[in-house]
């Protein structure tokens, strides 16, 4: 392809200013490849041309003028994934959304945002507090992640046990084809039984079927007052018998998370907090609540005193105020860009029924001891919604390639275990390349020739996000 060719053509279409090519002069390099990668360390980027839309005009022609010279795309977010999504490594044109950051409308009557795909998700975050409404969807990347990649991966986060995934929150999308149609799905109204919803199709399909260029999502009222619950818990299976025990009070559970102590450690380190008792423990369970007046504060002391007299926890503190909130917090949300800057992590991101996650933890357990002796593992996530992170982290020794070979060696028989479990193996990160080989753990034949079906329809010369999912 000659690259410089395409550049001068959609310099022609949207703006010259718009486009760079690599090595151009216009930006260091090692920025320019940052857009054709995430976090993960498994893949490099290759790819020579750059483009920063402003609109949905802007994306379309570029994507016609892909589609009419056969020329793959890969769609560029905060590139905050670990799946592989957004690696542009075979000389794909990379679309940036990251100009693509502005509020568009603002209805006060239904509570909704229409916003451009390239928001910070954070952002969204702050225009919805201005308003005096709040979007509940939350988690480590806000600060970098955008709202249009979130939809993309139906990202789920740390509230999830009370406010649903991402998908649960929009309403409307406009979305560009890998023909460069424009399709805008719903709009801004609630009741529309006009036949297929397809915006649902988008909605967690990674780029391969369109680009998210706006979305109009659902606001709701913040909570009156949010209290944080930090546990050290002894056991695994204390942990299960503690969330149990948070329905047997009427008070709101936004959230709830657990680490282990490796988990703790690394954090401690990365980011100089103290520990947060007095004696260490295996693991460690964050609980968020609504509290609305004095009767769920004195709820909020019940559950401590409950779970203390069953003896399912060696100690525990209940945050006193938003700053202690925010400390305890910390210890469960720096535990990715803990690890993740320090250490070269091969993670898999899984969720399984909360009945069935003790007994696969046992057989895990066993199989990672077996296969990966001498690895650390460090395990978190969302119990609450029965998601959890599973990193394994490479010795120093060990080369990156051998890491992830031995890695990958290992994955399936984690799979099939997840399978007996009627587990997914992902349950928020995504697919994209690092678990395509693996997507029939999950889905069976007859989904899978329906999801390239509906791929075929919506981009038929395959162009979007290639090789990603499917």
């Amino acid at each position: 392809m000659d690259f410089t060719k395409t550049k001068i053509e959609l310099g022609k279409l949207i703006g010259e200013k718009k486009i760079i090519q690599k090595n151009d002069g216009t930006m260091d390099e090692s920025l320019f490849n940052s857009y054709g990668t995430d976090r993960t360390k498994v893949y490099s980027p290759n790819y020579q041309v750059l483009v920063f839309p402003e609109n949905t005009d802007d994306v379309a022609k570029v994507v016609s003028y892909a589609y009419q010279n056969g020329i793959s795309i890969v769609p560029s977010g905060g590139r905050t994934g670990y799946a592989g999504g957004a690696v542009a490594k075979d000389e794909e044109i990379v679309i940036s959304l990251s100009k693509m950051n502005q509020v568009l409308d603002f209805d006060p009557f239904l509570g909704t945002l229409q916003i451009q795909a390239g928001m910070i998700t954070k952002n969204l975050h702050k225009e919805a507090e201005e308003r005096g409404f709040y979007f509940p969807v939350d988690f480590a990347a806000t600060g970098s992640s955008h709202i249009g990649g979130n939809i993309a991966t139906n990202a789920g986060g740390v509230r999830v046990v009370r406010y649903g995934l991402i998908r649960d929150w929009v309403l409307g999308l406009t979305v560009v084809t890998g023909k460069g149609e424009v399709f805008r799905f719903n709009g801004e109204i609630l009741k529309n039984n006009t036949g297929y919803d397809l915006k649902h199709l988008f909605i967690g399909s990674e780029g391969t079927l369109g680009i998210i260029t706006e979305a109009v999502v659902k606001l709701t009222k913040p909570p009156k007052d949010i209290r944080v619950i930090f546990l050290a818990v002894p056991e695994y299976k204390n942990i299960l018998e503690i969330f149990k025990e948070t329905h047997n009070f009427d008070l709101p559970l936004l959230a709830f998370e657990f680490l282990t102590d490796y988990c703790l450690e690394k954090v401690k380190e990365h980011l100089g907090v103290p520990d947060p008792f007095q004696s260490p423990s295996k693991y460690y369970v964050l609980m968020e609540f609504e509290v609305n007046d004095e009767t769920d504060e004195e709820k909020l002391y019940s559950i401590l005193e409950s779970i203390t007299e069953k003896e399912l926890i060696a100690d525990g503190s209940i945050a006193q105020n938003s700053r202690q909130n925010e400390t305890f917090w910390k210890y469960r949300e720096g535990i990715s860009e803990s690890l993740s800057l320090a250490y070269t992590v091969h993670k898999n991101d899984i969720s399984l029924p909360l009945r069935n996650m003790e007994s696969f933890l046992d057989e895990m357990s066993a199989l990672l001891s077996n296969q990966y002796q001498g690895f650390a593992i460090a395990l978190f996530g969302h119990i609450g919604d029965g998601n959890l992170h599973l990193n394994i982290v490479k010795p120093k020794e060990l080369s990156d390639s051998d890491f992830f070979k031995q890695c990958k060696q290992v994955d399936p028989d984690m799979f099939q275990l997840i399978q007996k479990y009627k587990g997914s193996i992902s349950a928020e990160h995504g697919i994209g390349l690092l678990k395509k080989d693996y997507l029939g753990f999950s889905r069976s034949q007859g989904e899978l020739d329906t999801m390239r079906a509906i791929k075929a329809a919506f981009d038929p010369k395959g162009i979007l996000n290639p090789g990603k999912v499917l």
